[in-house]
């Protein structure tokens, strides 16, 4: 497997205020590029008005490499986003791409990621970091939005923002990227996943930064994110199948079955045996919440359902403790509902019910992104 090489393949670079590190880059990309693909194609792309010779040290690679394509954006104004024009040019099968900085060396890594691909046939061959060469503080909030990214758009790999990873091109012809910043990350995942794309991981070196300064500082970096994630959301929404729309109604109507049943069980044990009310209230709650997972998880989440015996106990338990805390949330608000406005039963009420929509965000945004996770619920 180790000799076995890709059809043909693309490498590009997006380089900005990186002039000591064109050479390498470009230079790694023909030489274990030509490893590892039988026909090699390699983009460079400026990446803006760079405050160095980035520009000028790109053109002088061309005069070693006359087959050294260049995309010149020095008017960008997308920043990071400027990838998705490598992206477009790319004429090969498949398409390779990764930072100008050289924090991620081709000199080991490339070849792990297309014997990744050739041993599992993936779509999308992604590397994670196995540790970050940054500062404490950027090490801390890339591993803030790494969370981030992945609850919110249910990301189907563990770290969106390791740029070194192998693409299928005939899936990226099936996407339009229309960020405009560092969101485009998420935005290239996100859709790859909806056209169906099938994903692989490896673990990468990252290296400390031998040239230069990010172009970003961490907070400028992390709030450039979070304001472009939050309009991603609203336009991937749009993108969602019919499955995806309607699950949360599916999962409401069950909500709703499982406090009928609830209460039926609970008059019938309060009707028909000697348990006190209180006693009655926990096991008829319990029988709920054990019905209430497996309609779950067979109708509101059935095309991610566990569907085994292991499987089943181990998301049963996970089911339970998010349950357990979303009791827990509604009366906390109940209690500061009271505690503000008093303890008349109006006001318990109303809280009650807000309460109630807080726990039902709870309890839906946690069980469809972790618990019936596509991605957990086959692990």
């Amino acid at each position: 497997m180790l000799d076995q090489k890709l059809t043909s393949l693309t490498i590009f670079f997006p380089f900005y205020n990186d002039a000591g590190t064109v050479k390498k880059q470009v230079e790694d990309a023909y030489m274990f590029g030509g490893k590892v693909a039988e026909k090699l194609e390699v983009i460079a792309i400026n990446g803006g008005t760079s405050k160095d010779n980035t520009l000028e040290e790109i053109k002088h690679l061309r005069e070693m490499h006359p087959d050294l394509k260049i995309i010149d954006k020095s008017g960008n104004t997308e920043g990071y986003a400027v990838i998705k024009y490598g992206f477009k040019e790319a004429a090969c099968e498949w398409v390779f791409y990764t930072d100008g900085d050289a924090q991620y060396r081709l000199e080991n890594d490339l070849r792990r990621l297309v014997d990744k691909q050739i041993e599992t046939g993936a779509d999308v061959v992604n590397g994670y970091k196995e540790s970050r060469s940054d500062s404490a503080i950027r090490v801390f909030l890339g591993n803030l939005y790494e969370r981030f990214s992945r609850f919110v758009f249910e990301i189907p790999i563990r770290d969106t923002d390791c740029d070194f990873r192998l693409v299928r091109k005939e899936l990226l012809d099936k996407i339009d990227l229309v960020s405009t910043d560092a969101s485009i990350l998420p935005e290239l995942i996100k859709k790859l996943e909806l056209v169906g794309a099938k994903f692989a991981e490896v673990s990468v070196s990252h290296f400390p930064r031998e040239y230069g300064v990010s172009n970003y500082t961490a907070i400028q970096l992390l709030k450039e994110k979070f304001l472009g994630d939050v309009t991603l959301y609203f336009k991937l929404r749009k993108m969602r199948s019919a499955y995806e729309k309607f699950r949360i109604f599916r999962f409401g109507l069950v909500g709703i079955i499982s406090v009928v049943l609830q209460y039926l069980f609970f008059n019938i044990l309060l009707n028909s045996t000697r348990l006190a009310p209180f006693v009655s209230v926990i096991i008829a709650d319990h029988i709920s919440i054990v019905l209430a997972f497996f309609l779950n998880n067979y109708f509101a989440f059935n095309k991610t359902k566990f569907d085994n015996g292991p499987k089943i106990f181990s998301g049963f338990v996970k089911y339970y403790a998010v349950v357990v805390m979303s009791t827990f949330i509604q009366a906390f608000v109940v209690y500061i509902g009271n505690a503000i406005f008093g303890e008349s039963i109006l006001v318990s009420n109303i809280f009650w019910l807000v309460g109630l929509c807080f726990a039902f965000m709870w309890n839906y945004g946690i069980q469809s992104r972790i618990i019936w996770s596509k991605y957990s619920s086959r692990g």
